[in-house]
């Protein structure tokens, strides 16, 4: 009977939580977390896939208060499955997680104590450092005018010109203007200009 439980609860929550287009646990989770589904997942934890085990601890961080206070063990239990996990990232989220059910705080304090986080942030640190840096701004930075900008993040790299404009030459640009202007009084070029627009011409290309 137990196992068909943990199957269920297993299936159902692979239905729900399983697609990778979404990696982040909306705060619709809290609705899903009931007293009875948090049991099972206690019993079926270790068979579900990494991105359902994220989803399912980060989920616990909108949890309202009261109802952490009243699951306290079954979530300590599930986070404790969680530190044994052979996924980096499901190790990383629980050692973050692990004082949660008990205090309501995180446990930030990670990188010296723990190898597993830091190669983590070694490989998000590669990641970060191959992005555009205007790409990993707050989202409110793009309100911010220039001076407000620099004062919060400091200077920013100038972009990449990517093209280069080219200009007519001078020589050019005069011969043009002189011919529009002939033209609007209804002359035609005198000869001078004509012997000057060839030598010009000659000159340039």
């Amino acid at each position: 009977m137990a196992s068909m439980r943990e199957s269920d609860t297993g299936l159902w929550l692979h239905n729900k939580l399983g697609s990778t287009d979404e990696l982040w646990a909306p705060s619709s989770i809290a609705s899903l977390l009931t007293v009875n589904v948090i049991d099972n997942i206690r019993l079926c934890f270790s068979s579900l896939s990494p991105p359902v085990k994220l989803k399912l601890l980060l989920g616990m961080l909108h949890l309202p208060r009261r109802t952490v206070d009243e699951m306290k063990e079954a979530l300590s239990e599930i986070i404790q499955l969680a530190t044994l996990d052979t996924e980096p990232w499901v190790l990383m989220v629980a050692d973050i997680l692990k004082s949660f059910p008990e205090t309501g705080s995180l446990n930030l304090d990670l990188e010296e104590q723990n190898p597993n986080v830091q190669d983590i942030l070694g490989e998000l640190r590669e990641k970060v450092s191959e992005c555009e840096a205007s790409a990993m701004l707050p989202l409110e930075c793009q309100y911010l005018n220039k001076n407000a900008l620099t004062t919060l993040v400091g200077p920013l790299t100038p972009p990449v010109k990517h093209f280069q404009l080219k200009r007519k030459p001078k020589s050019a640009t005069l011969r043009a203007e002189l011919l529009q202007k002939c033209k609007c009084i209804g002359l035609d070029p005198p000869p001078f200009f004509k012997c000057f627009r060839r030598t010009l011409l000659n000159s340039v290309f």
